[in-house]
Formats: structure tokens, C-alpha cells, sequence
């Protein structure tokens, strides 16, 4: 015969795990012990992506500012280069200091001739429309006469 032991409420092992389980899921505080820490576990997992979205938009960010900052610099390399040269060297000093190459034409412009030119310009560039001033009556008989 079979040996079947018994709890000390008198059911058997497996009917007792039958019995238990349901009652500890019928309650309804473990029922909202649950759902309060379903709840949790979504707010941090929903956190979580809303913090990684963010670094990502910064990592793209600053990928993209290195990248111009490489571009920059590439710029300013050939530039340094450009002017390390002899020839580059040779034109700045002769811009700066009015002298000139070997093949290079001198045109000599006298001091008259440039203040005159000077003069003319500055008439030319602040020409101003003159406008004759008008009495109240001669505007409203324009006015009347004309239209608006």
C-alpha cells in the first residue's frame, strides 16, 4: 500500500498547494501590491528609453560637430600651408610694406589728382534729393487738384 502522509490540517501535500494558491492570488492587496509594481516597472523601463533617446541625440550631435570641427580644420592646415610658402610669404611682404615685384607695373597718381577723385566720390555718394519746401496751401491745392 501506498504511504501517504498527512499535514496537521489533515490534507494531503498536494491538495494543500491547490488550495493555497488561489487564495494568495483572491486577495486583493497582493492584487494591487501587483499592479503597483507593474506600474513602476513600465514608468522606468518608459524612463530608461526617454533617457537613452536623448544620449543618442546628443552622441549624433556631437558626431556632427566633430565632424565640421575636422572640416575646420583641414581648412585651416591647408591655409597654414598655403602660407608658409615662399611665394605667399613674398606677396604679403611687398602688400604691407608698397613695394613691388620684378614684373610687377608702378603707376605713380599724384596727390591732386587723388584728392580730387576723392572729392568727386564723395559728392557723388552723398547726393541728397533736394526738396523745396512747400506752403500748407500750395500741399492742399496739390492735394486737391492731384489726388493722393
Amino acid at each position: 500500500m501506498d504511504k501517504v502522509s498527512y499535514r496537521s490540517n489533515g490534507l494531503p501535500r498536494r491538495e494543500v498547494k491547490k488550495t493555497m494558491a488561489p487564495a494568495v492570488l483572491g486577495n486583493s492587496f497582493v492584487k494591487i501590491g501587483f499592479i503597483l509594481i507593474s506600474v513602476f516597472l513600465l514608468y522606468n523601463v518608459i524612463h530608461s528609453i526617454d533617457i537613452t533617446i536623448q544620449k543618442v541625440n546628443i552622441l549624433e550631435n556631437a558626431r556632427n560637430e566633430v565632424e565640421t570641427l575636422r572640416v575646420t580644420n583641414l581648412v585651416l592646415a591647408t591655409q597654414l600651408q598655403n602660407m608658409q610658402s615662399p611665394e605667399y610669404i613674398e606677396v604679403e611682404a611687398r602688400d604691407r610694406l608698397n613695394f613691388s615685384g620684378k614684373k610687377d607695373l608702378v603707376f605713380v597718381i599724384p596727390d591732386s589728382l587723388l584728392d580730387t577723385a576723392k572729392e568727386r566720390l564723395d559728392s557723388i555718394l552723398s547726393e541728397k534729393t533736394i526738396e523745396i519746401e512747400k506752403s500748407i496751401f500750395q500741399q492742399w491745392e496739390e492735394l486737391v487738384v492731384q489726388g493722393v
